[in-house]
C-alpha cells in the first residue's frame, strides 16, 4: 500500500506524527519519505517525465483495482487504532 498524506505545516504537530506513526507500525518494511516544499504540487519535481506517467498509470490500475483508500483524520485515527466502521 502507498499513502501520502498532505497536511499544512500550520496542522503538523505531535498528535500527527503519532498517528502517522502508528500507521507506519503496521506495515513492514515500510519506507517513509518526508518533503517539505513551500509551493502545493511540488513534490514529485524530482522525477523525469516518464516516471510521472508511470506513477500516474499504476495509480489509475491501483484505483480500479480498489485499491484506493481516502481518509479523513478521523478515519485515519479509527484505522489505526482498528476501529470498524466509524
Amino acid at each position: 500500500m502507498d499513502a501520502l498524506i498532505k497536511i499544512p505545516s500550520s496542522e503538523f504537530n505531535e498528535e500527527v506524527f503519532k498517528k502517522i506513526r502508528s500507521l507506519i507500525k503496521s506495515f513492514d518494511n515500510a519506507e517513509v519519505t518526508i518533503a517539505v516544499t513551500n509551493v502545493p504540487g511540488n513534490l514529485f519535481r524530482n522525477e523525469s517525465k516518464e516516471e510521472y506517467w508511470s506513477r500516474l498509470n499504476k495509480s489509475v490500475v491501483d484505483i480500479e483495482q480498489g485499491k484506493g483508500i481516502v481518509f479523513t483524520m478521523d478515519e485515519l485515527e479509527n484505522y489505526i487504532h482498528g476501529i470498524p466502521g466509524k
